[in-house]
């Protein structure tokens, strides 16, 4: 039986001590989460929100083999590699990681509704570093995406990485939207031209079913 815990809106700095171990699925959604070590201890969690919660870094997050769904919408990471770098090693077997509304993901459609260059390149990149994803911000991945990750993915990699100063797992602004931003010209983004993302209720989560959210 899923055990959920709701933890959203409260203004929360560091994860409560005496949260449920047992607990599969956490809510901590609007808060100002700055320390993840107890996450250590909850050694059956499946799903983790941490959205909205002015994460710049994931240094110091642990491991947690057990993790299937990450959520870090609206945060401020903004460096691709540094973030993957972390997450390959400390939760290896997601398959559902969305980071919408974060410096670190460019933006999605030009002016015809085609797909941003540098959004493929961002997706290419985490399926490469992250081969179990099945679903990246919103959009299943696809077998051609991975296909494409496996014959790009390095060198991209390398790209990325050389255009930020990581350490452990710190974030710094990447160059990446700088070279492969869309025209300067205002452009009629889907959407007016951002990934809208509200919560649970999105529909940027209509890919995710019920038991998920």
């Amino acid at each position: 039986m899923s055990k959920k815990v709701s933890l959203r809106e409260g203004k929360l700095i560091a994860i409560p001590s005496d949260i449920d171990k047992a607990c599969d699925h956490l809510d901590l959604t609007e808060n100002a989460i700055e320390d993840f070590s107890i996450l250590s201890k909850t050694t059956q969690l499946k799903r983790l929100i941490l959205d909205k919660n002015g994460i710049k870094s994931l240094k110091g997050f642990p491991e947690i083999p057990s993790l299937q769904t990450l959520w870090l919408n609206n945060n401020q990471l903004s460096s691709i590699t540094g973030v993957m770098d972390m997450l390959k090693k400390k939760t290896p077997n997601l398959t559902y990681l969305s980071m919408m509304k974060n410096p670190l993901c460019p933006e999605m459609y030009f002016k015809d509704g085609s797909l941003d260059n540098a959004y493929k390149r961002y997706r290419l990149c985490i399926i490469y570093m992250m081969p179990k994803l099945k679903l990246l911000d919103a959009t299943p991945v696809s077998n051609n995406e991975r296909k494409k990750a496996q014959e790009q993915g390095e060198n991209l990699y390398v790209m990325m990485r050389s255009d930020a100063e990581d350490d452990d797992g710190g974030e710094v602004e990447v160059i990446l939207k700088k070279k492969f931003s869309p025209p300067k010209k205002p452009a009629a983004y889907l959407a007016k031209g951002h990934v809208r993302y509200h919560g649970a209720q999105s529909e940027g989560n209509r890919f995710i079913l019920n038991n998920e959210l």
